[in-house]
């Protein structure tokens, strides 16, 4: 959505400039071919043009006001929906495919961890006390992003964690492991470029 909103402010300055230049070589057009005495004309009208170039300028700095005013309105209504978005996600993780289809609601005491699978991604998560899994096609990039400061962390290549449901941090045959305490549910590795941060979270 941001990169739409630039895209769109970018295009409104472009026409604003292409306008300009339209201007100034129409200008220059009948400055150079024109079969009057222009320059006896620009003499005798210099303090008209004069106001008119300040005016022409005028409208420019107002046009490109405008565009700041509500480039800084549009991103503050984006900021406040996300902020939205952020409350509503702390009691209930949504999961969408790559559509945006709506796959998987669960309870973040619910879900455990998610895994890479090619171009699909694994949601591990508990459901009437059993450990289940869904497969929706997305990345867990766009996951890792969607669900930034909210819990979600990601400790590996393939692996995204909910980290308020690890229960050990163990170091074992040189490697870290996270383990959520549950039989049925393998401790999940930790890559060495993450070992520092989620060494640091897990420590607040």
């Amino acid at each position: 959505m941001r990169e739409k909103l630039f895209r769109y402010l970018q295009s409104r300055r472009h026409i604003a400039i292409v306008t300009l230049g339209g201007w100034i070589v129409a200008g220059l057009v009948i400055l150079l071919f024109s079969p009057y005495r222009i320059h006896d004309w620009v003499e005798t009208n210099r303090y008209v043009l004069m106001w008119a170039e300040i005016v022409l300028l005028l409208l420019v700095a107002i046009l490109f006001a405008n565009d700041a005013s509500d480039a800084q309105h549009q991103l503050e209504l984006l900021s406040e929906s996300e902020k939205r978005e952020t409350q509503r996600s702390v009691d209930m993780y949504n999961f969408y495919d790559e559509r945006g289809e709506l796959k998987l609601s669960v309870k973040p005491d619910r879900l455990y961890y998610l895994e890479a699978a090619d171009n699909y991604v694994k949601i591990h998560y508990s459901n009437g006390g059993r450990i289940e899994k869904l497969m929706i096609r997305n990345t867990l990039k766009n996951i890792e992003w969607r669900f930034r400061d909210m819990g979600l962390v990601r400790c590996h290549r393939s692996y995204i964690v909910n980290l308020n449901k690890v229960q050990v941090l163990r170091r074992q045959e040189g490697e870290v492991l996270l383990d959520f305490g549950e039989e049925k549910i393998p401790p999940i590795p930790v890559s060495k470029g993450y070992g520092e941060k989620m060494l640091s979270l897990l420590a607040k």
